[in-house]
Formats: structure tokens, C-alpha cells, sequence
């Protein structure tokens, strides 16, 4: 697994979702649970994702170190990646939500 497969893998959800939710304008909860989901929960594969991508390991998290049910809040690398890891899949989702928006528009 790296970082473009869980992109991938997020985006594909939020399209189904959408696919499922014409309707709905407000994505919020769902990019956040889509994202918050698609974060790996075990050291080894977030390890991994920061050896591939050293940022996510040396960049200071906007929200924090990762916290909740999988992570403690601690300021440990381990969660330092995991929270960058979060914050890069949902401003991915957030444009793949505005990149779906624009196709709706230029189809009608």
C-alpha cells in the first residue's frame, strides 16, 4: 500500500458515495469519515507510507498528532503520520469532491 493507492481507494468512495447521494450538497461528515477511515491503523504500514514520503513523517501536523479510537494524541511519530496521512487524504477528497462538482456542472 502506498499514499496514491489509499488516494485512489478514497476518492473511488466519495464518487460512490456521491453516485448514491445526487442529492446531497454537503460532504463534510463524509469526506472526514471517508478520509479518517482510510488511514492505516497499523504501525508497520504507516511506517512505510512515511518511509515513501519522508514529509509525512518531518511535517508538523495542522490538526495535531492523531487522536482517538487507534491513536492515543501523543506526539509520537506514529501519530504524526498518521494525522499528516489524514490531512493529506481529505485535501485530496476535497478536490476530487470539487473535480465531480465541475463535471455535474459541465454536463448540464
Amino acid at each position: 500500500m502506498n499514499l496514491y493507492e489509499l488516494e485512489r481507494d478514497a476518492i473511488a468512495e466519495l464518487r460512490e458515495w456521491r453516485q448514491n447521494n445526487p442529492d446531497e450538497d454537503e460532504p463534510h461528515d463524509t469526506i472526514f469519515e471517508i478520509a479518517d477511515s482510510s488511514v492505516p491503523v497499523y504501525t508497520a504500514d504507516l511506517l512505510n507510507l512515511a518511509a515513501d514520503n519522508i514529509a509525512l513523517a518531518t511535517t508538523e501536523p495542522e490538526l495535531g498528532p492523531a487522536s482517538g479510537s487507534n491513536f492515543d494524541g501523543t506526539p509520537s511519530p506514529v501519530n504524526i503520520i498518521a494525522s499528516n496521512v489524514f490531512s493529506h487524504l481529505e485535501a485530496k477528497l476535497w478536490e476530487a469532491w470539487q473535480e465531480m462538482k465541475d463535471e455535474e456542472e459541465d454536463d448540464e
